[in-house]
């Protein structure tokens, strides 16, 4: 979005002008020209003489009318200009007589060099000048005060009072919120209190211009804080900003026509009692509203560079980190590339923590791995991570990402070898699984199972007799709604494929009862009622549910930040010992998948489970020689899925087993002195560090120290052993 000219930023708010420092009054002569530039542009010389009397100081004779410049008479005689810059002649022609007294000169006229005479001489009487005094406190003005201790002030021979010189000469006329406010003492009135004048000169003018910026610094804050608190309240509950109306002035009384949600939660906080923003909405002027979109954008980002830049320092500051990417595409169709920093956060006396932290969204128009990587390596260094920290990056399968010849992870590990890939553990099961569902039986299964869900969720008719026949047939029942088969996240499959065979009884029902409307969708329901009866669809969704149990768990763990690549190894391994046992006992485990499959064709349909026609010449599906219906569906769906998820699993985990053994050796359980020579694998981690003789004496060192202490086999429990 363009900024219009002259539109002001967030941070412009907080911007002021500079206050100017009194105790340097008498060096402002240093940003103004010097005499004999004065000299050179004026044509009226002021100039110290011996004829004329005055009881100033600095003097000065209009040659062309003889004006003394002075006001008020006496009998002594000048004899030089006394100045706090020593120059014995003053030059312009605003230094007459009637503009001399600071208590009578009309400020608005003088030019800079004037202004600058001003402020770098010390106007003063000249001596014996006698200073009115006080009757009530026998006080007068003391002259020192201006020679020796406040330069910026100017004493009034009119009004026998003082002016602080830099508020006199810049000053608005009306000062605070609506310029209503009166300048007071010291700047538009002259100040007399000789009493505590000394006092009032150390202090009042330092706490007025102190007081009043942190008046309007407060006024300023109190005035956006609701500003921003509205923007971060939409970003929190992924609230859109804008609406069809989201320009112009903000209105105190509800708009006609709807604004965006950021300008109605903005006018429902007024109505709700917010007096500083009603005040900011009254009195701020149209191009500093900051509520436009332009400002809304600016402190999202704003707050996007204070969390990020947080996460920054804490990666910083860990030893190393892993880096975790994967690309997806949103909403509108853009092809992104999403970037995660995986890293152990030590606090402060805290035990360690594994932190998954989110550094942003990259956007990707070439998905070459030359591109991705130089992506990845460009927002890295933005973020001024550290790469020779980088160990075990994590992608995703795609040849782009993991090739060993050109992909993204070769790319990054030719500059920093510890860099070396490992393949999301969480990808490494979807894609085994997606396997599974590639077998023909599990695959058509899972495609009836999508068309009853889609049918109930996108037909309101259809929904409305399927929540009947729940609330007729299965009232004690929690669920009322089918689940959709999501097609990355397969915990969404296995609890889809739970709640249908849960409410099986009641989806049957109501597609015969669809069935027999005269409805657009009762061909479909028809369809879908009988395909629902078939002896292969029963068997096959009661494998389903009875494998997916068994992955269920895994899938869940590794989505789990805390998890390492010890743990995911160990729990495939566990998964797989227990789809062995089953592949061993396939027999006695498949017969109660048969029962219940049969106890559903019985009570729903009364009928039997048969295997389909075996015709004479099969070749595109499986035709083995069984005895059985129990024996057919065991041989060619069973089993066929629990070999097929059994060789993936050991496929897909076992490619990080040498990095897995060598790490391995840190475990209690694993650790011995005989398996020293097996940290070699370990050298382009450490290689950089110290040497590998180093490295095994700090291992012997391990060994013995963890011999004693309880055998976990968490990474993050046994850093609190080193820390």
């Amino acid at each position: 979005m363009k900024r219009r000219q002259g539109q002001p930023t967030i941070t412009s708010f907080f911007k002021k002008p500079k206050a100017y420092n009194l105790d340097d009054a008498a060096n402002v002569d240093k940003n103004f020209p010097n005499n004999s530039e004065c000299n050179e542009q004026s044509n009226l010389s002021f100039k110290v003489n011996s004829g004329p009397k005055t009881n100033f100081r600095v003097e000065g004779i209009d040659e062309e009318n003889g004006d003394n410049i002075s006001h008020l008479d006496s009998d002594d005689n000048i004899s030089d200009p006394v100045t706090s810059t020593g120059f014995q002649e003053i030059v312009h022609s605003v230094w007459q007589a009637n503009r001399f007294d600071i208590g009578n000169t009309n400020r608005n006229s003088l030019d800079d060099t004037t202004k600058k005479n001003v402020l770098s001489t010390k106007l003063l009487p000249k001596e014996p000048y006698k200073f009115p005094t006080e009757k009530s406190h026998n006080k007068s003005f003391q002259p020192k005060w201006i020679t020796n201790d406040f330069a910026w002030l100017a004493y009034s021979a009119s009004e026998d009072s003082v002016y602080c010189k830099p508020c006199w000469l810049f000053f608005h006329e009306g000062v605070g919120k609506g310029g209503h406010q009166n300048p007071g003492k010291l700047v538009s009135v002259g100040f007399r209190d000789w009493k505590k004048a000394k006092e009032s000169f150390k202090n009042t003018w330092k706490k007025n211009i102190t007081n009043q910026r942190t008046e309007e610094i407060a006024e300023n804050r109190a005035a956006i804080e609701p500003i921003i608190r509205t923007i971060l309240f939409c970003a929190e509950q992924e609230l859109p900003l804008r609406g069809d109306h989201d320009s112009g002035a903000l209105s105190l009384t509800r708009p006609e026509k709807k604004d965006g949600k950021f300008r109605a939660l903005l006018w429902f906080r007024i109505e709700s009692g917010d007096k500083n923003l009603e005040k900011h909405v009254l009195n701020s002027s149209k191009n500093a509203t900051y509520m436009s979109p332009f400002i809304q954008n600016e402190v999202i980002q704003t707050c996007s560079d204070i969390v990020t830049e947080k996460v920054i320092d804490r990666i910083s500051n860990a030893e190393c980190f892993s880096l975790l990417g994967d690309e997806t595409m949103d909403v509108s169709g853009t092809e992104q590339l999403s970037l995660c920093i995986r890293y152990v956060d030590i606090p402060d006396l805290q035990a360690p923590v594994l932190r998954e932290d989110f550094v942003g969204f990259i956007q990707i128009n070439n998905q070459s791995s030359e591109n991705l990587a130089n992506v990845i390596l460009q927002r890295c260094d933005e973020l001024n991570l550290d790469m020779t920290k980088c160990v075990g990056p994590g992608y995703d399968g795609a040849a782009n990402m993991a090739g060993h010849l050109s992909g993204v992870q070769t790319r990054i590990r030719e500059n920093y070898p510890k860099a070396r890939y490992i393949h999301c553990a969480s990808h490494r099961l979807n894609l085994t699984l997606s396997n599974v569902m590639s077998v023909p039986a599990i695959r058509n299964c899972l495609g009836v199972v999508s068309q009853v869900v889609n049918l109930f969720r996108n037909h309101s008719n259809a929904n409305k007799i399927f929540q009947e026949t729940i609330q007729e047939h299965a009232p004690d029942s929690k669920k009322k709604r089918l689940l959709r088969l999501c097609e990355t996240r397969f915990i969404e499959r296995h609890d889809s494929i739970i709640v249908f065979l849960e409410l099986f009884e009641c989806i049957v029902m109501a597609l015969e009862e669809i069935a027999q409307r005269t409805w657009t969708i009762s061909s479909t329901a028809s369809t879908l009622h009988s395909a629902s009866q078939k002896s292969e669809f029963l068997v096959n969704i009661v494998v389903c549910e009875k494998l997916f149990s068994l992955t269920l768990p895994l899938s869940i763990f590794l989505q789990n930040k805390s998890s390492d690549l010890v743990s995911a190894v160990k729990y495939t391994n566990e998964v797989l010992s227990s789809l062995r046992q089953m592949r061993e006992t396939a027999n006695d485990t498949f017969t109660e998948i048969f029962q219940v499959a049969s106890k559903f064709s019985a009570n729903l349909f009364d009928t039997e489970l048969q295997a389909p026609r075996v015709t004479s010449r099969q070749k595109s599906s499986a035709n083995p020689q069984t005895t059985s219906n129990e024996e057919h569906f065991r041989v060619t769906t069973f089993i066929s899925c629990i070999d097929t998820l059994i060789q993936n699993l050991t496929d897909r985990f076992i490619k990080n087993e040498d990095i897995l053994s060598s790490f391995q050796l840190l475990l209690q359980r694993y650790a011995c002195e005989k398996k020293i020579n097996e940290l070699e694998k370990l050298g382009p981690y450490f290689q950089d560090e110290m040497p590998l003789s180093a490295v095994q004496a700090e291992y012997k060192l391990w060994c013995a120290k963890i011999s004693s202490i309880d055998p976990s086999t968490e990474i993050l429990k046994l850093l609190e052993y080193i820390l």
